[in-house]
C-alpha cells in the first residue's frame, strides 16, 4: 500500500516536471513567434511597427496596445522586448 502512495506521488511529480518543460517551450515558441510577427509585419522595414502595419494581423493586431507602451501608436523594439519578457517571462532572441 504504501508502494503505491509513494509511486502516486513520483509519478505526480514527474507530471508536474513535465508540464514546466511543456510551458517554458510553449513561451520560448511563443515569444519567438511574436518577434517574427513584429519584424515581417514591419512592412517599410523602419525598425517600428505601427498600428497601420499591424491592423488586420489576427495574431498581433489585437495585441498592439499591449506591446505599445507608452501608447504612442508605434512599438519599438525595445517594447516588444519588453512586453514579451511581461507576457512570456523569457527574454526574447536576438
Amino acid at each position: 500500500m504504501k508502494l503505491r502512495i509513494w509511486l502516486a506521488i513520483a509519478l505526480a511529480a514527474a507530471a508536474c516536471a513535465v508540464a514546466a518543460d511543456d510551458r517554458e517551450v510553449y513561451n520560448r515558441r511563443a515569444a519567438d513567434a511574436d518577434m517574427a510577427a513584429f519584424r515581417a509585419l514591419d512592412l517599410n522595414g523602419d525598425g517600428v511597427l505601427t498600428r497601420d502595419e499591424a491592423r488586420g494581423d489576427l495574431g498581433f493586431g489585437p495585441r498592439f496596445n499591449d506591446a505599445d507602451i507608452n501608447r504612442d501608436g508605434v512599438v519599438t523594439p525595445e517594447e516588444m522586448r519588453r512586453y514579451i519578457e511581461a507576457t512570456y517571462g523569457v527574454k526574447p532572441a536576438a
